[in-house]
């Protein structure tokens, strides 16, 4: 008896951590996964058949960490590695989210229930770390879970700088998304801390933070082309000895061009560009900016092949909830009562979002995937704000809501959770 009432008093204390990983587990394994056994793709073999052997930059981070712990690649213990990583990511996950549904208290928990279904589902934020196992992107989150764990004590929020930097190894272009993200949050954090020492912790770490990511972004997206070790023909000749078979994005990132060839118009308008420098022998920003050039060119290229619904079926999958996220940052920001850096975070918020998509979309022609990378940390940092300030969030949010009936809301729900995409789809 006495086993059973502690055993009811432990799963009671634990309810909604427990309902939370359950339905996520669920979700993934079924409603993504489709029942069965996730594996990984391609593109996440190339990522980690990399190692700081080849040189030292981004995007190398995520295979080396993998050889660290697992030792040379092979696709069972990559599956096996990277299934481990996210189911405890989900552990996490859970944990952190139960503590919003704990704070949200008894009259907000429908709401706060309702966001927490809506941010474990759908096309843009986790499904895709399901349906592409192993994506190098996937550390960000993991990492994006670790910062809001030194958010939340004190004593850690001069760790958030490393995590920074962590993301820029993992991918450079962490500056236009996680980078600020984690940034925002800390300024945000500040304007709602009333104790004087934890607000000059934290403008100490968003000092940090800005003044280490704007140095490594700098010197990554400058050097890591220049610091390769072999050559593109001897790059793609050992890829190939580590059973390698997509050698598309890392000769792209590490070089600047592909093996197979593109049509003759494409490399004459990449030439006939003024800011294009032919040759070998040039500057590393020269080399910079001529891979910009052609990450133009290829993106131009690769979008004349595509249907626009593959951008505007996500896209409005997400729409009514960036329109309650953007309205809410807009209030914020119109709000003459509000200190000026309040406001301030409300206008960071949404613009993350633009810049992210604006920035992305044309060096990118992975267009779902960066949809992903702008709309996660928007919903992460909104959940955020109702986890900090739950009562007046939960006030916007009912009269927001408030023409929109319980039929509709479950609608929604239901087919927002079953639009799911693969990454690069």
């Amino acid at each position: 008896m006495i086993v059973t009432e502690k055993l009811k008093r432990f799963l009671h204390d634990r309810a909604f951590f427990l309902v939370i990983l359950s339905f996520v587990l669920l979700y993934a394994w079924g409603a993504v996964g489709l029942f069965r056994p996730w594996r990984i793709d391609v593109v996440a073999y190339e990522f980690h058949a990399v190692d700081f052997s080849l040189g030292f930059g981004s995007f190398i981070l995520p295979g080396q960490v993998y050889q660290w712990i697992c030792g040379p690649i092979a696709e069972s213990s990559l599956t096996v590695y990277h299934t481990v990583l996210l189911l405890a990511f989900f552990v996490g996950l859970a944990a952190l989210l139960a503590r919003l549904m704990q704070r949200a208290g008894k009259e907000n928990r429908r709401l706060a229930g309702t966001l927490i279904f809506l941010f474990l589902t759908g096309p843009c934020t986790f499904s895709i770390f399901v349906t592409d196992l192993g994506m190098p992107e996937v550390y960000w989150v993991y990492l994006a879970a670790l910062f809001f764990v030194c958010l939340a004590y004190k004593p850690l929020h001069l760790l958030i700088a490393p995590l920074c930097v962590l993301a820029l190894l993992v991918n450079y272009a962490a500056i236009i998304c996680y980078v600020p993200f984690f940034c925002i949050l800390l300024l945000y954090k500040l304007s709602v801390e009333t104790d004087k020492s934890a607000r000059r912790m934290l403008l100490a770490a968003f000092i940090v933070c800005v003044a280490v990511s704007v140095v490594s972004y700098g010197y990554l997206a400058v050097n890591t082309m220049k610091n390769m070790n072999y050559s593109f023909e001897e790059y793609n000749a050992l890829m190939r000895s580590r059973g390698v078979t997509e050698l598309t994005y890392t000769d792209s990132l590490f070089y600047g061009h592909y093996e197979e060839d593109y049509p003759a118009d494409f490399y004459a308008r990449m030439a006939a560009s003024p800011f294009y420098t032919e040759g070998d022998a040039v500057t590393p920003l020269q080399r910079l900016v001529n891979f910009t050039v052609f990450r133009l060119n290829m993106v131009r290229f690769h979008l004349s092949n595509r249907s626009p619904l593959m951008l505007v079926i996500p896209l409005l999958a997400i729409l009514p909830i960036l329109a309650l996220i953007f309205r809410f940052c807009v209030t914020e920001l119109k709000n003459k009562n509000n200190p000026a850096l309040r406001r301030f975070v409300f206008f960071c918020m949404p613009t993350l979002f633009f810049v992210t998509v604006l920035v992305s979309w044309p060096l990118s022609f992975d267009y779902f995937k960066w949809l992903n990378f702008a709309f996660l940390p928007l919903f992460a940092s909104f959940l955020y704000v109702l986890y900090r300030e739950p009562t007046y969030t939960a006030s916007y949010l009912r009269r927001a809501l408030s023409a929109v009936s319980f039929p509709q809301t479950v609608m929604y729900c239901a087919v927002y959770a079953l639009c799911v995409l693969s990454a690069y789809y």
